[in-house]
């Protein structure tokens, strides 16, 4: 979703305040770096190239920064160099990021037409752990820390302890680092950044390891910058694909996929630090980041208040996200099927308050309450402008709260089952199923564009129950119809329905149509798109 509410837009600002050094600065000296090089290999140029990173990064360690290391396709292992062609075996040794250097992979290299062609797709260059180059393939990522064939592994393939965002590391594929040993060696298998705020763009973390935290990547007292970086296939006790600590790293377009932890989607019966992304007293910065078909729950948070703009959490294994006291703040994010025994979409507890704003909450599913919210030890959830439909539960299928201290203003709950909410303690403005008492209220079928469904897996055009074994969540298109113009993100246009919605200029009187697109009746809409570019227009039938 891409509505941009005014709070939406206030966030940009605040992130073009935010130290991010994406772009490297002017580059002084150039080393090569290219396992295929075959003349002098001091590093002077692609046919001189060294043929070990270690190499590279000793000589940039002793000259004038800043320095840029071009680094071509191929695998590098952190034990390897000049000295130890076949590798020490040290699984304490790693790639150390250094200050003023930027470390770029994805080169052509030696022996190709053209070696400054740079396509990180194409000229796939990994930095593994795979110290003996015998992994097994990672078929079971329940075993992939103890797995005989990577117990000889790197404890971390990459650390950025001590950097700053200077030290960059770009275009680069993470794999294989197993974290095992006692602290600090048992905390990421991917990259390990103690007191750290290094730049990491357009890099991939996959299948790494962790006995411990922070499978992917572990952040202590760390700030890292993160941009169009993926973790996927990643294991960890917790935080399989990032655990932050006293860290509040930012991360744009970045996506966490099929990642793995203990902690399954039964979350009353234990207390773990669990989730594809763990933060305890952390305030990350999300924005356009995804969670898909993780094995655990998207994101967990322990008294951390992290910022969330456009991100998305899809099929997730475990709830979408786990507040234990804390307090994110979610703009124009999406939950969708997640899956869990509580609070399928958002599960909170230990007095958290959430404030969800502009957000969609969609086929979301539990065996026991809260299909797409769960609210319980005093925790209380601020939901604006938001739709809640399709979720299912034994019961609150929309939102399930232990105390009525939830509030909703300019809201849509519908087709939730077996009913839209339980114990809130304020109601207003919304389009509730059902009906409810409150200021301005109404119950009537909301008229979005096209419902979301349960279709069979393998022919999505069989509709079928939620309790389906073979189910898949078909999400749906939230905007509501109107015989004056409704966008329509499949074809990036305005269409015109036969009908107009009565969620239409029924929100708050009191609260400013933000960026609603003309003619907006002077009233701001009900639902996720309320007060956006992508809000509805306004039909007066003259």
């Amino acid at each position: 979703m891409k509505a941009k509410s005014t709070l939406y837009r206030s966030l940009w600002c605040l992130l073009f305040l935010l130290p991010i050094a994406v772009c490297p600065a002017a580059t002084g000296k150039i080393i090569y770096v290219d396992t295929d090089a075959i003349g002098a290999n001091d590093g002077s140029s692609w046919q001189n190239a060294y043929t070990f990173l270690q190499d590279a990064l000793a000589d940039a360690n002793s000259f004038e920064k800043p320095i840029e290391i071009r680094v071509a396709q191929g695998i590098y292992t952190p034990d390897s160099s000049s000295v130890s062609h076949d590798g020490t075996g040290n699984q304490k040794a790693t790639f150390q990021l250094i200050n003023n250097v930027i470390i770029i992979g994805g080169y052509a290299g030696f022996g190709e037409t053209d070696p400054n062609d740079r396509d990180i797709n194409s000229f796939k260059t990994i930095l593994s752990g795979d110290l003996d180059d015998n992994d097994a393939d990672e078929n079971d990522l329940f075993s992939l820390s103890s797995e005989p064939t990577r117990t000889e592994n790197s404890f971390h393939v990459v650390t950025g302890s001590g950097a700053d965002d200077s030290a960059i590391l770009d275009g680069f594929t993470i794999t294989a680092g197993n974290a095992r040993y006692p602290s600090p060696d048992s905390r990421g298998g991917g990259m390990y950044n103690d007191s750290g705020n290094p730049t990491v763009t357009n890099c991939t973390f996959r299948t790494n390891a962790s006995s411990s935290d922070g499978g992917g990547m572990y952040n202590y007292n760390s700030n890292s910058i993160l941009t169009n970086c993926s973790f996927s296939r990643n294991w960890a006790i917790g935080g399989a694909g990032m655990y932050n600590l006293n860290s509040s790293p930012t991360l744009i377009d970045c996506t966490y996929d099929e990642n793995s932890n203990v902690a399954d989607y039964f979350i009353e019966v234990q207390d773990l630090r669990g989730g594809t992304m763990f933060n305890k007293n952390s305030d990350p910065t999300l924005i356009n980041c995804t969670f898909n078909a993780n094995h655990n729950s998207g994101m967990w948070n322990q008294t951390s208040d992290p910022t969330l703009i456009n991100c998305t959490f899809r099929m997730n294994n475990g709830n979408g996200m786990v507040n234990r006291g804390s307090s994110p703040i979610l703009t124009g994010c999406v939950f969708s099927g997640n899956f869990a025994q509580s609070g399928g979409g958002m599960y909170n507890y230990g007095r958290s308050e959430p404030r969800i704003a502009n957000s969609i909450f969609s086929g979301n599913s539990s065996v026991s309450e809260g299909g797409g919210i769960y609210n319980r030890e005093r925790s209380r959830t601020m939901l604006t402008n938001c739709t809640l439909t399709g979720n299912s539960a034994y019961s609150g299928g929309g939102i399930f709260s232990q105390e009525p201290i939830s509030v909703l203003i300019n809201c849509i709950l519908w087709d939730n089952t077996p009913d839209q909410t339980t114990s809130l303690r304020t109601i207003k403005n919304s389009n509730i199923q059902g009906g409810v008492p409150g200021e301005g209220n109404i119950d009537v079928d909301p008229l979005f564009a096209k419902p979301g469904c349960w279709a069979n897996t393998n022919d999505p055009n069989i509709i079928v129950d939620s309790g389906d074994p073979n189910a898949v969540w078909i999400d749906g298109d939230y905007h509501l119809k109107s015989q004056a113009g409704r966008w329509d993100p499949n074809s990036q246009s305005w269409v015109v329905d036969d009908v107009t919605s009565p969620c239409i200029d029924a929100g708050d009187p009191n609260m400013p149509v933000g960026d609603e697109p003309m003619p907006n009746g002077g009233r701001i809409n009900m639902g996720a798109y309320s007060g956006t570019p992508e809000a509805s227009k306004s039909y007066i039938d003259y």
